[in-house]
């Protein structure tokens, strides 16, 4: 089963031999220091260029360059929209959290301008007040006041307490770990330090001694859920738990929690086997594991119903998840389905997704508008993302960018950026993912759903100059 990715951590404990001074060191080293003077000229670039082009009314544009500053002015590396937001809805209501995402990231860098020591690494733009993972990690509220977060902010914890504090997280862990030699601990970003550490706190307290029954999970992860987690030799397990209810847990079998899940799938695929995967040709189904086994059949049932709709048959379904809370259009293919959705629901929100012609048609326009862009003049090679962008989105943001190109035959990239990659800027985890890539240093991120003058006043920010030449007669194509 997968879930989304957590807003986990794994790094609260250091060495105790280690200086305080080295352990607060580690986030902030990764990146070269010759590679953060190049970010800081490409900085004040964004500010100049940006007095000729004026910003994208794009969200998800304005949300790159908050976060591009957010970085380069302050220093927070990661930064994640609704991280634990589980209950979205349906597609359209994604658009309205990424809205509010962009106001809480300038309410931040508002507060920070106030506070520029608060020695922040990653924030989540949330709905509540919380310091996790140690010292570095925040949660603010998207709709907080300037003064209320910066009065957060200013909360620090002294040096000498975060010492005291991590010393007696490692004496816990290390006790913990002689009880269960061969288990993972570690604390969600779900909770706070003071949860974290309760938790350790009972587990340490824990007797095995009359008690020798075999544990047989592999990671631990303590959070304020309980059950199942991205595997089946994960648990999750409540922090305020009492010491009991955890020896509990942790002694129960997760062959025998799968196995019956398991069974589950066996009569759910012998049921509607002929349905699903002839008449909608789903390549993968199955349920999130925070459903039960009733909810779980309920989901299935509502979308054997609705297979009877000769549109949706017509659809192209990749992977289908039955879901707690979420119905979600998640590209071509992929889709999420909330288990309780009526049939004729279920019906009317796919409507809109295209049929297998169409994708067909779209990639294979999108694939031959890709390879005119390659070996372009700007230094840029374009590409789609690929983790669920509608291939009509992809072949319109290819046909913007050729257009870009063909007016602006002057146009140059500046380095470190070499890639543009077009995203759905409405989808709450590819923005996410666009935030926080490893690649975001050379890779250019931009909205599919941007409009030729978004694109353009994007894609200027990230040149040396105006990137005005003369326009070609005709179409043309990009390359020089």
């Amino acid at each position: 089963m997968l879930i989304p990715p957590q807003f986990y951590f794994r790094s609260l404990l250091r060495q105790r031999g280690q200086t305080h001074h080295q352990r607060m060191r580690l986030l902030s080293e990764k990146p070269a220091r010759c590679f953060q003077r190049v970010l800081l000229v490409g900085f004040f670039l964004f500010l100049f260029v940006g007095k000729a082009f004026p910003g994208s009314a794009n969200t998800f544009n304005q949300l790159i360059l908050e976060k591009k500053s957010l970085e380069s002015r302050f220093g927070i590396h990661t930064v994640e929209c609704f991280p634990f937001l589980e209950n979205i809805g349906f597609t359209e209501d994604q658009v309205p959290l990424i809205k509010n995402c962009l106001a809480g990231v300038r309410l931040l860098i508002s507060a920070l301008s106030l506070v520029p020591d608060a020695e922040i690494h990653t924030a989540g733009i949330s709905t509540r007040f919380l310091r996790t993972a140690g010292f570095h990690t925040v949660l603010i509220p998207w709709d907080a006041s300037v003064e209320e977060v910066s009065s957060f902010l200013k909360k620090q914890v002294p040096k000498e307490e975060q010492d005291r504090f991590l010393d007696l997280i490692s004496l816990l862990k290390g006790d913990i770990q002689k009880k269960f030699r061969k288990l993972s601990f570690y604390c969600s970003k779900r909770i706070s330090n003071d949860q974290c550490l309760s938790a350790y706190k009972n587990l340490a307290a824990i007797d095995l001694s009359s008690n020798s029954k075999q544990i047989r999970w592999r990671e631990v992860v303590i959070d304020d859920r309980q059950g199942l987690g991205g595997d089946s030799h994960v648990l999750l397990l409540n922090f305020d738990a009492s010491t009991g209810a955890m020896v509990g847990l942790l002694q129960k079998d997760p062959y025998e929690i799968w196995s019956s899940r398991r069974k589950m799938y066996e009569d759910i695929q012998e049921r509607y086997k002929g349905v699903f995967e002839k008449r909608l040709k789903v390549a993968n189904y199955y349920c999130a594991s925070g459903l039960t086994e009733d909810q779980c059949a309920q989901g299935m049932a509502n979308l054997s119903r609705a297979a009877a709709n000769q549109s949706l048959r017509m659809k192209a379904w990749g992977e289908v998840v039955i879901d707690q809370y979420n119905t979600l259009i998640k590209g071509d293919h992929d889709v999420s389905i909330r288990f309780d959705l009526p049939s004729d629901e279920i019906e009317r929100h796919f409507a809109p997704k295209p049929n297998q012609a169409e994708v067909t048609e779209s990639t294979v326009l999108a694939e031959k508008l890709e390879k005119r862009t390659l070996n372009n003049s700007s230094g840029l090679r374009a590409v789609c993302d690929l983790g669920g962008l509608h291939a009509g989105f992809c072949a319109r943001a290819f046909e913007n960018f050729i257009q870009f190109l063909t007016h602006r035959r002057d146009y140059r990239a500046i380095k470190p950026w070499s890639e543009v990659m077009f995203i759905d800027g409405n989808r709450l985890d590819r923005v996410n993912f666009a935030l926080n890539s490893p690649s975001r240093h050379s890779y250019i991120y931009i909205d599919a759903r941007s409009n030729s003058e978004e694109l353009t006043s994007h894609l200027m920010r990230f040149s040396g100059g105006t990137g005005f030449g003369k326009r070609r007669s005709g179409s043309g194509s990009s390359n020089e």
